[in-house]
């Protein structure tokens, strides 16, 4: 099935939803509970790390469900993608509207329910719209294309939707350091978020709705047993196991590098909340740029090759603004060039970040493929809610690490920035450059034994066409 530019569009914006819950993880959760609310750091990372752990387990179940379910006039994916899309947006303004005067233990218990109930619903769209990808092309470069589109719209949007909020509703007012710390400005800004989010799933889902009769039609259901043992045999998968463990260790680094991306900008460079957005405009511009960059990669050189190179270049463009400040190589925080500069190694980080992700992603369709040749079964949405499993196990591993780092530097709770130490920055650059970068190239390890080439694809899809 060839692909139209509208279904390839209306497929990625779906994934806005999945963007803007990253950024309000990324810039705002964390520090909304540790410097708004003052929960302890450690705390505020566990909460994230456990609801990160239940919404795991929840993944391939949700995709084996998503794999049996039958709907002539919906399908097997859209039902849940739909679903999802109203509880997701009233759960994230539930996250930042805790009752007053809640004790620490309180908050901890608020931050971790709401953050499993944004990230269960957030599931049900996620696992069966990636599912839903990998049946909507057999094209080995198509899917990479597709991936692509996906990965784009989970950016692209973002420093928009971000800009309006923080300019309307984050405004400095007397007593605040920083905009960020005014708690009267969450509350309105997270209501507009979640109308977006929910919005953005729903277009998408009618959208796509028209492809479902040329979907391939699903096995025999499975029970819970089975599960276990097609999620045990993928593991056998040299292929398959390739890419969890490479994508969860990339997903460690970025947990950690998530839970105190506000703290850098903020206290390392001594960003305003308008130049903070700009670092979401690299990430949003390195996205589109990955659109043509990661399939151009994985045509030119394989995948494998393309996604190795790709790793290298994403880690050091997103630890060296931290490395280069460490032996002070950067601007100064009084330089006006300092915002581009940091702006555009972000940039080029971002654009070999998502075009790597692209292609692992793509590269796990077509271990999928690689199955049903061993198997005589499709099941796309288990596969793919394994990798999401590996991924928010080893991201909430990231985040409760976050938080244990800045307890370790003994970083300050509800605190000005006029008051932080110069040995509390000089500990946050290291963490940001150099303990990162080491992370970051240590997946590399895990990629180099994935076996399957372009050559070796061919001969899986030869065979699959033949049944066919």
């Amino acid at each position: 099935m060839t692909l139209s530019k509208k279904i390839k569009f209306l497929y990625g914006f779906g994934f806005v939803s999945v963007g803007i819950k990253d950024v309000l993880y990324t810039l705002f959760v964390f520090f909304f509970y540790n410097q708004v609310l003052g929960l302890d750091p450690f705390f505020t990372g566990f909460a994230t790390f456990i609801s990160l752990f239940f919404d795991a387990f929840s993944d391939p179940f949700i995709g084996a469900f998503s794999d049996n379910f039958k709907s002539k006039k919906w399908g097997r994916r859209h039902p849940f993608m739909l679903i999802s899309s109203i509880p997701l947006g009233i759960s994230i303004w539930l996250l930042f509207n805790p009752f007053s005067n809640m004790s620490d233990f309180q908050l901890f218990c608020w931050l971790t329910f709401f953050s499993i109930v944004i990230r269960f619903f957030l599931t049900m769209y996620i696992v069966p719209a990636m599912s839903l990808g990998a049946e909507l092309t057999k094209d080995y470069n198509e899917r990479t294309v597709l991936t692509s589109f996906r990965l784009s719209f989970t950016t692209a949007l973002q420093p928009i939707i971000f800009f309006i909020g923080v300019y309307f509703f984050f405004v400095t007012e007397e007593g605040f350091d920083t905009a960020l710390r005014n708690p009267d400005a969450y509350s309105p800004f997270s209501l507009y978020c979640g109308i977006i989010m929910t919005l953005s799933i729903i277009i998408s889902s009618i959208g796509t709705k028209s492809s479902i009769p040329l979907l391939p039609k699903s096995s025999k259901n499975e029970s819970i047993k089975s599960i276990i043992k097609i999620i045990k045999f993928a593991l056998k998968m040299k292929s398959f196991r390739s890419i969890v463990f490479y994508t969860a260790m990339v997903y460690v680094a970025f947990g950690v590098g998530n839970t105190i991306t506000t703290y850098k900008l903020t206290y390392i460079f001594g960003f305003n909340e308008i130049e903070m957005i700009s670092i979401i405009l690299a990430g949003a511009v390195g996205g589109l740029f990955s659109l043509f960059i990661g399939p151009k990669f994985g045509k030119l050189l394989d995948k494998k090759k393309a996604t190795i190179i790709c790793t290298v270049l994403f880690s050091l463009g997103m630890t060296s603004p931290y490395i280069l400040k460490l032996v002070n190589l950067m601007p100064s925080n009084e330089n006006p060039t300092l915002i581009f500069s940091v702006f555009f190694l972000y940039l080029f980080a971002f654009t070999f970040l998502w075009s790597g992700m692209s292609l692992s992603s793509s590269m796990m369709a077509d271990v999928v493929d690689e199955y049903e040749v061993s198997s005589k079964k499709r099941n796309e949405g288990i596969f793919f809610s394994t990798l999401s499993f590996a991924y928010k196990c080893t991201v909430g591993l990231g985040y409760l690490f976050g938080g244990l780092l800045l307890k370790l530097i003994s970083f300050p709770t509800q605190t000005s920035s006029f008051e932080i130490s110069e040995r509390i920055v000089q500990s946050l650059t290291f963490i940001g450059g150099p303990l990162l970068f080491l992370v970051y190239i240590s997946s590399l390890f895990f990629l180099i034994y994935y076996p399957l080439n372009k050559k070796k694809y061919q001969k899986i899809r030869d065979i699959l066409d033949q049944k066919t």
